[in-house]
């Protein structure tokens, strides 16, 4: 762990106003990048070979960058879209050369006692993982990100877009022209090199064949195969916490208390009793309710994951 020089902000996808005098430490929130974390009996070298993978369709379209970072006995696994982040610093006056490291709040925050102002909402770390949460869920006081205390890592996330935003347009099409000329160069050696590959793969399966080695490529695929499994069941857990978040509450009503385990459990207060069969039949568009009970003015509901 590292002290921080500068000062810390913090960047969400909904932030209006953000001033930086000199430079400062910019902190992600979970809005600005997709994580995920897996205990993997495997190198961290291969860690990071796997990581697009484990990210494909769950991310939407476009071009992302990957980071990954081994904790204790876990790897946690990062998607991020270098331009989207540029753009949101862009539209709120930021350059680049303002910015000494950026951290996601999973690395930055993790650990937090009291939950972090992000403009209309809250980052608060739920059982390990820091997660965006409506400000009304808020029970603990809400500090702001420029009264952080924090120990960072020595290790931040790469933007690529600060390494190639002050290239000139016209410096990016020389480069251009000098790639396109290099590839043409390459291309009347293209059939030599076909027929040497030809004979590298010969050799590499006499190899395979002569030692009974296993395939690296199936052994992947493999590994891939288990992480798309849990990929699928991380998504859908996602889903099912969206749509409880987006109950239809009214003035007075909130969550008291939202548990995650096999089953998904909360206790919501009403403003009246009666409310309890809005709800049911808002949740069971939405899940399948395994319990649901009202005492009072407090209604109990077990969801199935």
């Amino acid at each position: 762990m590292s002290t921080r020089p500068d000062k810390i902000v913090l960047l969400d996808k909904s932030t209006k106003e953000l001033s930086i005098d000199s430079k400062a430490i910019l902190i992600l929130s979970p809005s600005l990048y997709w994580f995920h974390k897996e205990r993997l009996d495997i190198p961290l070298s291969q860690a990071k070979k796997i990581a697009p993978s484990l990210f494909e369709g769950m991310v939407p379209q476009g071009e992302y960058s990957y980071y990954v970072q081994k904790v204790g006995d876990e790897y946690w696994f990062f998607a991020y879209n270098d331009a989207e982040i540029i753009q949101k610093l862009s539209s709120l006056g930021i350059k680049p050369n303002q910015i000494s490291k950026v951290y996601p709040a999973q690395l930055a925050l993790q650990g937090i006692k009291h939950p972090v102002d992000a403009g209309d909402k809250v980052l608060v770390d739920q059982e390990g993982t820091v997660i965006a949460l409506p400000k009304s869920l808020a029970k603990e006081p809400i500090i702001s990100a420029k009264d952080l205390k924090l120990s960072l890592p020595k290790r931040s996330l790469p933007l690529k877009a600060y390494s190639t935003s002050m290239i000139s347009e016209d410096l990016i099409y020389a480069f251009s022209i000098v790639v396109f000329l290099f590839i043409l160069a390459y291309a009347v050696q293209i059939f030599m090199e076909k027929r040497d590959l030809a004979k590298l793969s010969q050799k590499e399966r006499f190899i395979v064949q002569k030692y009974n080695l296993p395939p690296t490529s199936i052994q992947i695929k493999n590994i891939i195969s288990s992480l798309k499994k849990i990929q699928k069941e991380q998504l859908a857990l996602r889903d099912l916490l969206e749509a409880i978040l987006r109950l239809p509450l009214q003035g007075g009503e909130y969550f008291k208390k939202i548990d995650f385990g096999k089953k998904i459990s909360f206790e919501i207060a009403l403003s009246d009793p009666k409310r309890a069969e809005a709800i049911k039949t808002y949740l069971i568009k939405k899940c399948q309710v395994a319990k649901m009970s009202v005492v009072d003015k407090t209604l109990y509901v077990e969801c199935k994951r």
